[in-house]
């Protein structure tokens, strides 16, 4: 666990803040448990992002949205279009389930989640929800759950928007409701000559990997649902996606597209004992690499397709026992399909039917929440799961919590049936990862500000790793490794000398323990603090983002430590006239350079060479509401 000196920093950086002012906190409403409940009964550590955040900070990607929380931290090789690692609690994304309006959207080749590609335009808002989650949401929520709602729009809008490297984004947004029946719609196109992402060493010759690495992305959703009242309520939605964007390959192709969409019809009907959700959801993820060098205009060359097709039908039901309890209960059957990616496996399909039932108990001052759920993976067998949360209110303002769960990831199809790949091999015999999570929590919540402070500890075993096969010398997936997550975070929102303030602080030891010798996981800060700072004027609010990660390892190959680094980002709103507005974001004020991954080695071997993050970048735009 950590150091005396390290929980001694965290409770001093809880006790610093001072608030002077009040400061209405609004109650939140999450659906952390598939349900919405008031965030401070979900019994779990929930970070939310709203719709209106998003247009206060003006951020043009979801990473950049995400690297603002408690317990996440984004790792990126590059700007727009390229690849975003994010960390939950020290867990890398793999480990974490992303949702779409409650779709899973990851690749099954890989089990990756390409987060530059989802629009932020299309976004109502984001919950983050972490801890052991799989008795709930199934594989994957082993460090949490990602969950994001697409919008849905009470106005009428147009914004466009112009920046730095022929940045140009235009987005629409609007609603319509008669009757019963309502509708909101979101479309948005985004491009970017961009830059060049990696580092170069001075003295190697030019090569197609010296060019801007652009992006492009259009995007439109629907949401439409009609109240049939004694019937229930029927809705709609899809979230449609596609462009493309350049990179930097020494293997030859150096571009992908992509073709992505989620949609779901569901059913839900309530009483005052009963409400019963059903819905049948697809999703694609697809990728198709190629190549884009000046001699290749075309944009033929060798072509790889990555493809993931999902469908899934679940119904569920929460009842009502008596005023102070509620039981769930469900059943749900997920089919993946990856036959028309390029690479050949010996299974393309596979199916899991999973049931799940739970009981929730809040009498206002002790709450307490018990969830199991079984599930049948095709080829791997069957994982049970549980989550078991307690919590005590002694005061209205104040709420204890402590949960302790299990969790599972099923191993992708690429682990286990990969026939032709040039580098990996493939074990049918690769089993699940398994984790086993603790946390204890506080939450202090009152007209003077919000705090919360949470303890945690995840532990994964049977965890799936790559290694070299002497015979074959290909990587081969195994269950070989074991990691621990342990750590602090603080939160905090207030108002105090005439400004809003909102800052976070995450305190983590990941550690690698395979073998007696323990040590840190790569890319992960042992500290990460964020700070926002708000002033908001009749017609202007002016937001100042701090945003501060402490030195790391680099993966083993690079056998080195990345620097530590803090980046200022500014936003601003004017009001003009009623109706219209002017922003403005600028990000990385100080024009710093780091970079959060290594690329490589200069040609004597005397300094690694990074993915460059973006430089001080200007965007400006304006919103019409009508």
């Amino acid at each position: 666990m950590f150091k005396k000196s390290a929980l001694s920093l965290a409770v001093l950086a809880a006790a610093s803040f001072n608030v002077s002012a009040n400061q209405d906190i609004e109650r939140i409403t999450v659906t952390a448990n598939k349900f919405e409940q008031p965030i401070d009964n979900t019994l779990a550590s929930v970070s939310v992002i709203d719709r209106v955040q998003i247009e206060k900070l003006n951020v043009r990607d979801i990473p950049s949205l995400l690297n603002t929380l408690p317990g996440v931290d984004v790792v990126r090789n590059g700007g727009f279009g390229q690849i975003a690692s994010v960390f939950v609690r020290g867990a890398s994304i793999k480990r974490t389930l992303v949702l779409i309006d409650g779709v899973r959207v990851s690749d099954a080749n890989s089990g990756n989640v390409s987060f530059t590609n989802i629009p932020v335009n299309s976004i109502e808002r984001i919950e983050v929800v972490k801890g052991a989650r799989a008795a709930i949401y199934g594989s994957d929520a082993v460090s949490g759950v990602i969950n994001i709602i697409t919008r849905e729009s009470q106005t009428n809008q147009i914004t466009l928007t112009s920046g730095s490297n022929n940045y140009f984004e235009a987005q629409a947004a609007g609603h319509f409701k008669s009757g019963k029946l309502r509708l909101s719609y979101n479309y948005g196109y985004q491009e970017t000559d961009g830059y060049d992402v990696i580092e170069k060493d001075p003295i190697e010759p030019r090569s197609k990997n010296h060019d801007r690495d652009g992006y492009e992305n259009e995007n439109k959703g629907f949401n439409v649902a009609y109240d049939f009242e004694e019937y229930g309520e029927l809705s709609a939605l899809g979230q449609f996606s596609q462009g493309k964007a350049q990179y930097d390959s020494n293997w030859g192709n150096d571009a992908y597209r992509f073709d992505n969409h989620t949609a779901k019809i569901a059913w839900q009907k309530g009483s005052e004992r009963l409400t019963q959700n059903a819905s049948f959801s697809v999703s694609q993820e697809e990728n198709i690499q190629f190549d884009d060098s000046e001699n290749n205009q075309a944009g033929g060359g060798e072509v790889n397709v990555y493809s993931t097709e999902r469908e899934e039908l679940e119904y569920r039901a929460r009842f009502k026992i008596i005023e102070s309890l509620q039981g769930t209960a469900g059943v749900s059957h997920l089919s993946e399909d990856i036959s028309k990616s390029t690479a050949k496996f010996a299974q393309t399909e596979r199916d899991n039917t999973a049931i799940f039932a739970g009981a929730f108990y809040d009498d206002s001052k002790w709450l307490a929440n018990v969830a199991v759920r079984s599930d049948d993976y095709e080829f791997h067998g069957r994982a049970n799961t549980y989550t078991t949360s307690f919590g005590v209110k002694p005061h209205q303002n104040v709420a204890f919590r402590f949960n302790h769960g299990t969790a599972f990831r099923a191993p992708t199809l690429n682990d286990a049936f990969v026939t032709d790949s040039l580098w990996y091999g493939p074990n049918i015999d690769i089993k699940p990862e398994e984790a086993e999570n603790n946390e204890l929590g506080l939450t202090v919540t009152s007209s003077w500000g919000r705090y919360d402070v949470a303890i945690f500890e995840n532990r994964i075993t049977n965890l799936i790793s790559n290694k070299l096969d002497a015979e074959t010398q290909k990587y081969v997936a195994y269950n070989v490794d074991k990691a621990t997550m342990r750590g602090v975070e603080l939160s905090a929102q207030f108002d105090a000398l005439g400004f809003n303030h909102s800052a976070n602080l995450t305190l983590l030891d990941a550690k690698d323990v395979s073998t007696n010798e323990s040590k840190d996981l790569p890319r992960r800060p042992s500290k990460a603090f964020n700070y926002t700072l708000t002033k908001q004027w009749d017609s202007l609010d002016v937001n100042l983002t701090m945003i501060y990660r402490s030195d790391r390892p680099s993966i083993s190959f690079y056998d080195t430590t990345l620097s530590a680094y803090t980046i200022f980002n500014l936003s601003a709103n004017y009001e003009l006239l009623e109706g219209i507005e002017l922003n403005a974001r600028l990000e990385n004020l100080t024009d710093k350079a780091y970079f959060t991954a290594g690329a490589g080695f200069t040609a004597d071997n005397s300094r690694l060479l990074g993915y460059k993050p973006l430089g001080r970048q200007l965007y400006v735009g304006a919103k019409v509401e009508f």
